[in-house]
């Protein structure tokens, strides 16, 4: 999974502030609730992907506080596609 570290570097954050610490901590629990929920509790956690779109949730969260359409369609079909690719391979891997 991605680190404290990752998610700064990823949001263009160069300073350290409790606060701040505290939030991306908060949204990392959250990105990794929400692949939880679509990937399942197994989700590969080191997979590139799986980075990836927990880097977007994370990013998403951060930027916007409240519920809005600034989030393009793109990056939404992106993550459920991702989504979609992660579980057939999980399920394959199980069979």
């Amino acid at each position: 999974m991605i680190t404290i570290e990752d998610i700064k570097d990823y949001l263009g954050i160069d300073y350290e502030d409790l606060a701040i610490i505290t939030r991306l901590k908060h949204l990392k629990r959250v990105a990794d609730l929400y692949l939880e929920g679509a990937l399942g509790i197994d989700y590969p956690k080191e997979d590139e992907r799986v980075k990836e779109i927990a880097l977007i949730i994370i990013e998403d969260l951060y930027d916007n506080h409240s519920l809005n359409d600034k989030v393009s369609g793109n990056v939404r079909r992106l993550i459920n596609d991702f989504s979609l690719q992660i579980k057939c391979e999980m399920k394959r891997k199980k069979v």
